[in-house]
């Protein structure tokens, strides 16, 4: 995204944001939000913890493994997704199959 002064319509984040800290997705969210317009979207997809590597690695944080050298995954669950979306008109939560287990995430700016 260049988070610049422009609006967007719909704004589509996928497999990204699960390989960020809580902070950067943190971040991440709420620029993508500023960025929409007035009834725009904003769709993601992240790994969820029915991935098969789920809880491999060593742990870095709550739900968060280092898998192999600067491979840093935080996996959902819904109460995660939730929490970190439900304030950016978070509507729509559905599992999908990306070549590994996967929520799509849909917003919609009021």
């Amino acid at each position: 995204m260049p988070f610049d002064g422009n609006k967007y319509d719909g704004i589509f984040c996928y497999a990204l944001i699960h390989l960020l800290d809580s902070k950067e997705r943190k971040k991440l969210i709420q620029d993508c939000y500023n960025q929409l317009t007035e009834n725009g979207f904003m769709v993601f997809t992240a790994i969820n913890k029915n991935a098969s590597q789920f809880g491999q690695g060593e742990l870095i944080g709550k739900d968060r493994y280092e898998t192999h050298k600067g491979a840093r995954i935080f996996y959902y669950d819904r109460e995660s997704v939730k929490t970190e979306f439900e304030k950016f008109g978070l509507f729509e939560i559905t599992e999908v199959d990306e070549n590994q287990p996967m929520y799509l995430i849909i917003c919609k700016k009021k």
